[in-house]
């Protein structure tokens, strides 16, 4: 008897091991099938809006008519996830199918010259994807990573990076790695990555959905979970993948690599520097790009000059601004249609707040991959002893070292006072974030090892920042203004040495930013303002524009453009209620300049103006002003942006007794 319960036990743990793996394996063919029958759906997703996409190309439809009728297309596919639909551009959109990441791009599927691919060019690429796992125990960081999907399929990709792929690989000593046309799968470019000190991206680019992409002729690879994840985009037989992708598919962390990216819209301000920020999170120690789509003309010139100071030992940011200053001086490129600024993320360098400006570059990254030999330090200094920031504004300071290459010491960087100022710093230079209206120091203790060697100041006064109404009125104006568009507000700016309004919208599409102000006036009183545009367009093409409205209808033309500040009057026909709006409008594509306008010194003529010290606004100086402007200078009341503008008399940037004791005089008569 026991020995038959000994055997039915031993075999129901026979049963129990033979059929676990047999679930697990269960389990791994479940996801199999199920990440299959996503992928299916991405495919009939497409084999529909592809058939659509055809009858539109034999009936000669035009760029226009086809994007639009692609997009309705898409609205009515029942395969297409309902709201997914992102913003229609003048070439295309994107879109989800059961939450995966699809784009259409009219330009990347239709505008290309196709030709065929060669057996030479087939054989090279096989040869150079057998690379990617041949060079593993070499001089890895030496190699060159060049991945071009376009070469042999679109003749416009010459054979320049190829050139200088090679030409960069001789002064390493290490191979290159050529991921071209259907070999640059995004599994494999995710593979070299690790191998290479130096990655060039020849293709194309494009900023879709907060982030810049790199355009793959093939979707191999590429699984739902990187579509769901949006660091991927499915475009039928094609993908897009951006630097989270290579994030997340390194099987280790990248050799302080560089990064060029001579694709188009790499760095472009929808795609808010995420690439840039994965790549160096992942271990890259520079990123290049370009704000919006460069030409290949432009971009070969600036290729040529930047890496021909590479090669002779230039730092990126040497070579950056010789870069700039020998190819384009007014920071964009030359040959281009497009104001295509270069843009550079590394360490030293966060993604510019406005990447379509020049950029002054910090990188000290080399080709050797930053790992010279230590230089010390003889002497230093900050290259400001004062600076003045705006409260909730940013001003930067650099540590001027000497010799110029030193590299063996450290900066800890610090605040005397971090409710006036805060600081973020390097090795190189300091943010200085003003917190609070007032004056301090921030310092600078160099280290060499764990031994302060000295220490260097900068004074720092942080100035008063304007709300929109401070920002929009003329100097001790009162009117009252409002943000109408609440998704892109109007805001307070200072542009030179002026407080301004700012529009709203910037790097967005189709999009209108309202600043309304609503006034009872009386026939014969006057409006007037000053105002300027800094965006896309020109006098023959508004693209970007902005426009004056009384009553809901334009008054005037627009601006356009990069116009200088140009003074509106505008006087009522007759007693009334009058709503003025300044409007901001944008197209579907380019976003140049600041992308924005200004309006500053709005003036009614019907509203006196406070004088310096008169804090009730009654249009007088009183006792009572005084007495209130003593209270504001001893901090036992605070005063509003208003009274703070005219407590301070006599100008000096802060209010003193000293000012108190002024009006006080005034009021009694005791000064003319």
């Amino acid at each position: 008897m026991k020995i038959k319960r000994f055997l039915c036990a031993f075999l129901t743990i026979l049963l129990v091991l033979a059929i676990a793996p047999t679930a697990a394996l269960a389990k791994g063919v479940a996801a199999d099938v199920n990440e299959k029958a996503m992928l299916r759906l991405l495919d009939d997703a497409w084999a529909d809006l592809e058939a659509i996409e055809s009858g539109l190309l034999a009936s000669r439809a035009s760029k226009t008519e086809t994007v639009f009728a692609m997009y309705n297309a898409a609205v009515n596919n029942p395969l297409v996830d309902k709201d997914s639909l992102g913003d229609l551009t003048s070439n295309g959109f994107f879109f989800k199918v059961n939450g995966m990441c699809c784009s259409y791009d009219y330009r990347a599927r239709n505008e290309e010259h196709e030709s065929a691919v060669s057996a030479e060019l087939l054989e090279t690429i096989s040869e150079a994807s057998a690379k990617v796992s041949e060079t593993r125990n070499g001089p890895t960081e030496m190699n060159i990573l060049l991945v071009g999907p376009y070469y042999g399929i679109q003749s416009s990709f010459t054979d320049q990076y190829r050139e200088e792929a090679a030409s960069l690989a001789e002064y390493t000593g290490g191979e290159v790695i050529e991921l071209a046309a259907s070999a640059a799968t995004g599994p494999a470019i995710a593979e070299a990555y690790p191998e290479c000190g130096i990655v060039i991206y020849d293709s194309h680019g494009g900023a879709m959905n907060g982030t810049s992409y790199l355009c793959l002729t093939t979707n191999v690879g590429i699984t739902p979970d990187d579509y769901t994840n949006g660091w991927a985009y499915n475009a039928g037989s094609a993908a897009y993948i951006d630097g989270r992708y290579i994030q997340n598919h390194v099987s280790s962390t990248l050799p302080n690599s560089i990064v060029w990216m001579a694709i188009c819209e790499g760095m472009m301000s929808t795609g808010n520097g995420v690439t840039g920020t994965a790549l160096l999170e992942a271990g890259a120690g520079c990123v290049y790009g370009y704000s919006q789509s460069v030409s290949f003309t432009g971009d070969y010139r600036m290729e040529a000059a930047f890496w021909g100071q590479m090669k002779q030992g230039a730092t990126v940011a040497e070579a950056f601004a010789y870069m700039v200053d020998t190819i384009c001086p007014n920071g964009y490129d030359p040959n281009g249609s497009n104001r295509a600024y270069p843009i550079v993320m590394s360490p030293d360098d966060p993604f510019p707040a406005n990447p379509d400006s020049r950029q002054t570059v910090y990188c000290d990254w080399t080709i050797m991959g930053g790992n010279a030999e230590p230089v010390e330090l003889e002497n230093w200094s900050l290259s400001d002893e004062a600076v003045e920031v705006y409260r909730t504004s940013s001003v930067s300071v650099t540590f001027n070292r000497i010799p110029n290459n030193a590299n063996n010491y450290d900066l800890v960087w610090g605040s005397e006072n971090e409710n006036i100022a805060t600081v973020n710093g390097n090795k190189r230079r300091v943010t200085i974030n003003g917190v609070g209206d007032g004056q301090t120091r921030i310092y600078c203790d160099v280290m060499v090892g764990q031994d302060a060697i000295g220490r260097a100041y900068c004074t720092v006064n942080v100035l008063h920042f304007p709300d929109l109404n401070e920002a929009a009125n003329v100097l001790h104006g009162r009117l009252e203004f409002t943000s109408f568009t609440a998704q892109y507000p109007w805001t307070a700016a200072i542009v030179g040495d002026r407080a301004v309004a700012k529009s709203g919208g910037q790097g967005v599409a189709n999009v209108t930013s309202t600043l309304r102000l609503v006034l009872e006036m009386q026939q014969g009183e006057t409006l007037s303002f000053d105002w300027k545009a800094s965006c896309e367009g020109s006098s023959s093409n508004p693209w970007d524009k902005g426009t004056f409205y009384v009553n809901n209808a334009q008054v005037g033309g627009v601006i356009t453009g990069a116009s200088d500040w140009a003074t509106v009057t505008y006087t009522a026909p007759s007693n009334g209620t009058y709503t003025f709006e300044w409007r901001y409008t944008k197209d579907s594509s380019v976003n140049s300049n600041d992308d924005c306008i200004y309006v500053d010194n709005v003036t009614y003529s019907g509203m006196a103006l406070a004088e310096p010290g008169d804090l009730d606004f009654d249009g007088e100086i009183t006792i009572q002003d005084a007495l209130t402007l003593l209270r504001i200078a001893l901090q036992i009341v605070e005063p509003d942006n208003d009274q703070a503008a005219l407590a301070d008399v006599n100008g000096d940037g802060v209010v003193t007794i000293d000012d108190a004791l002024y009006i006080l005089r005034l009021a009694l008569g005791l000064l003319a």
